[in-house]
């Protein structure tokens, strides 16, 4: 009877055997990452978005915790209505 730990070498868990068909979980296995086109944040950047008017976040979060009081108001009314 093999007393071997159950824990593979290295302190690496969740890793597996790679086989033919073993997806890689790696950045270095998937890809060059000289590859990737460079993101650029800047300003100039165009954003087809950019003249659209935002909501504030008062406005939504006042949205939000109406639409979602409505939804529960009317989930506890048909509860009592079918259980009641």
């Amino acid at each position: 009877m093999s007393h071997a730990s159950a824990l593979p070498p290295g302190g690496s868990l969740g890793s597996t055997l790679r086989g033919w068909k073993a997806p890689a979980n790696r950045s270095s296995e998937t890809d060059d990452p000289r590859q990737h086109s460079h993101i650029s944040l800047d300003a100039d950047a165009s954003d087809p978005f950019a003249d659209e008017t935002k909501w504030p976040l008062w406005a939504v979060a006042l949205f939000v915790i109406a639409f979602c009081g409505a939804f529960w108001t009317g989930a506890a009314y048909l509860v009592t209505q079918l259980l009641g």
